[in-house]
């Protein structure tokens, strides 16, 4: 009971938005943005042994993918107006 308390990094913020990236394109079906989001938590692990500039760049790079795997805005309105 008197195990002491795991320290409350940063890791754990970008983890938290790698999973709401997710869940965010998951309400209009983009599967690269489900998949780079998860993967976005999934490297912002604290356990993960992946630092310093790599991480960095994987980052940055899955972030891009996370931009451009949604549809074109005609698309989501016409899937906004066919949902009513």
């Amino acid at each position: 009971m008197n195990q002491p308390k795991a320290k409350f990094t940063w890791h754990y913020y970008v983890m938290a938005f790698g999973a709401l990236l997710a869940m965010l394109a998951g309400t209009l079906g983009a599967i690269g943005g489900i998949v780079s989001g998860l993967a976005i938590a999934v490297l912002s692990h604290p356990r993960i042994q992946f630092q310093g500039i790599g991480r960095f760049v994987f980052y940055v790079l899955f972030l891009i993918i996370y931009v451009f795997a949604f549809p074109d805005p005609q698309v989501v309105r016409e899937m906004m107006t066919h949902a009513n």
